[in-house]
């Protein structure tokens, strides 16, 4: 070597930062880590999370092998919906950090190359920010117009018939100083802003460019289906008998008694994305993901949202479901899902911060399925077409606390969960502390008081006593996910759907000269196929037990998976 020259090895180590790399397409089959910093690590005791606890816990996210990290909101708010209540679109709130520690994240998270979404929260903001201060002040001021005001009706009552959200109530509230009511879609101390005011995409654009100067990589885009509504204030219509049940909201919700057309889902939505997508492909690599979950057919919208210039991915709530995991459903989905997305744009969520974990779904609520059913769902996720969200702790297949067993009513946090409470149990079952370390206080999550209990079954599921176990749900995951890394068929593949007999699904992944097959047991027995069509050069062994290949049939254990490499 040299002298003065620069060892190999320190750019090895150093895994050069992500801006250096040109990879524009990354977001494409990317594994995206939702994580709630409230509950992740607290490092002050002060019983919630903080950026430097995200730090601290960075080589762990490394350890698992995804692309990226989604942070939740850390906006200053009065935290009346887990962050999603902002009063400063431009800062750190207090409660997680400073500025500093972000940037200090940015740069040990690109230096392991991990890319860095921060959550973008346009639809509304808190009562408390200034906008709306000023919003409600006169109907003549500078921002009057910022938000969605509209006179009351004749008789006094609500402009039209549009319900919350969250409460199924009505969501227009009366400011008694202004004489107006202002729509909020969720909370009423959660505004919404008027989009079809061009200052307000405007401030929304600079509050963009603000974040993409300081280095992260892009946003989720909160509640982009909301951003519109109806310019006359129609009257959703009713649901009638024979209508489709919507997606994303339980049937008790009276809003689910609603064709959810007026008060968002508007096509006006669209014209909003085009100047998003135009700054972000100013800063090569950002990504634009959109929650589309609750709408009359999330998939289709969604889709719908990724075409042409507007959004490079969205996530819809295909998977969501309390029907059993089973052939038929997940073919006519995958089926579905290419149909209306094409190669590009779809993204999968099963476990989320809103929708529960993914150990709850497919009928997961009622009874648990076993861990051979959650470590086929792991493989099944890592191959289907498009990007997956993974939500913090569904890598370690916890279970969701219960409330009030685990979770006493006096405890309950979210607004929801109080709001409708017993009825529905709210979104806090999913939102509780990382099990780090089950031997210690809070394991490991706080030295003080946990902002919501650690159930008492997670630490059986710790990180500590799972990363000690080769054969445990979280070591299970991460070969899954390293193991993905190695195939170029998972990273940018073409899909085709084969056609297998019930209880068996399978799909070809495809690109770069790589054919990978992949065939998923969706029962608890025993099953036998043969491959039509298919030429095996070799079965990929190392991550699956039992599944075997004669050359004639292929033979899978009950919730079992085989992938094999096939013939060009």
């Amino acid at each position: 070597m040299e002298e003065g020259e620069r060892p190999w090895w320190r750019d090895d180590l150093k895994m050069r930062p992500i801006s250096c790399r040109n990879d524009s397409q990354w977001w494409r089959e990317a594994v995206i880590y939702q994580i709630c910093p409230w509950s992740f690590q607290d490092t002050t005791g002060s019983g919630t999370g903080d950026l430097q606890g995200i730090i601290a816990r960075l080589d762990y996210i490394s350890s698992l092998g995804v692309d990226a990290i989604w942070l939740t909101p850390i906006n200053p708010s009065p935290m009346g919906d887990l962050g999603y209540d902002i009063t400063d679109l431009r800062r750190v709130g207090s409660a997680f950090g400073s500025m500093e520690d972000l940037r200090l994240l940015l740069d040990l998270a690109h230096r392991r190359g991990l890319r860095v979404l921060l959550d973008g929260v346009w639809n509304h903001t808190s009562e408390q920010h200034e906008w709306f201060v000023e919003s409600r002040g006169s109907r003549s001021n500078p921002k009057s117009d910022w938000y969605v005001w509209a006179d009351p009706a004749p008789d006094g009552g609500a402009p039209s018939n549009w319900r919350s959200a969250f409460s199924g109530e009505s969501g227009w509230h009366l400011d008694h100083p202004r004489g107006q009511y202002y729509w909020a879609s969720f909370l009423p101390c959660q505004p919404d802003l008027n989009w079809k005011n061009p200052e307000v995409r405007d401030a929304v654009l600079r509050s963009m460019r603000f974040w993409l100067d300081l280095g992260i990589d892009g946003f989720r885009v909160d509640a982009v289906n909301f951003f519109a509504q109806d310019s006359r204030l129609r009257d959703n219509p009713r649901r009638r008998r024979n209508d489709r049940r919507p997606d994303g909201i339980d049937v008790i919700n009276p809003l689910a008694g609603q064709r959810m057309i007026n008060s968002f889902n508007r096509p006006e939505t669209l014209e909003y994305l085009g100047p998003m997508r135009d700054l972000a492909n100013q800063y090569p690599g950002t990504v634009l993901l959109g929650e589309v979950t609750l709408c009359e057919d999330s998939i289709k919208l969604a889709a719908t949202y990724t075409r042409g210039k507007r959004l490079h991915l969205a996530y819809h709530s295909g998977l969501l479901s309390d029907a059993p995991l089973r052939a038929p459903l997940l073919r006519g989905l995958m089926k579905r899902v290419l149909d209306e997305f094409g190669d590009s744009g779809a993204c999968w969520i099963v476990g989320n911060h809103d929708y529960g974990r993914l150990r709850t779904q497919w009928g997961g609520k009622k009874r648990d399925l076993g861990e051979d059913f959650y470590r086929l769902v792991a493989m099944l996720l890592v191959c289907l077409p498009g990007a997956l969200v993974l939500w913090q702790g569904d890598e370690l297949g916890l279970p969701e606390a219960r409330i009030p067993a685990e979770i006493p009513k006096r405890e309950i946090k979210d607004p929801f969960g109080k709001l409708l409470y017993p009825r529905l149990k709210g979104r806090d079952g999913a939102r509780t502390p990382i099990p780090w370390d089950e031997r210690v206080h809070a394991a490991g999550f706080t030295t003080g008081t946990p902002w919501l209990p650690v159930p008492a079954r997670h630490l059986e599921r710790s990180v500590r006593r799972q990363s000690l176990d080769p054969e445990s749900l979280l070591n299970h995951w991460r070969q899954l996910l390293h193991w993905r890394r190695g195939q170029p068929a998972l990273l940018h593949g073409a899909t085709e759907l084969i056609s297998l007999r019930a209880p068996l699904v399978g799909l070809v992944r495809r690109a770069s000269g790589q054919r990978l097959l992949c065939v998923f047991n969706l029962s608890d027995r025993l099953a036998r196929s043969t491959l039509p069509g298919l030429s095996v050069a070799s079965q990929v062994s190392g991550l699956v037990e039992g599944s075997t290949w004669d050359g004639k049939h292929l033979t899978l254990p009950a919730w079992g998976a085989f992938f094999a490499q096939l013939d060009a």
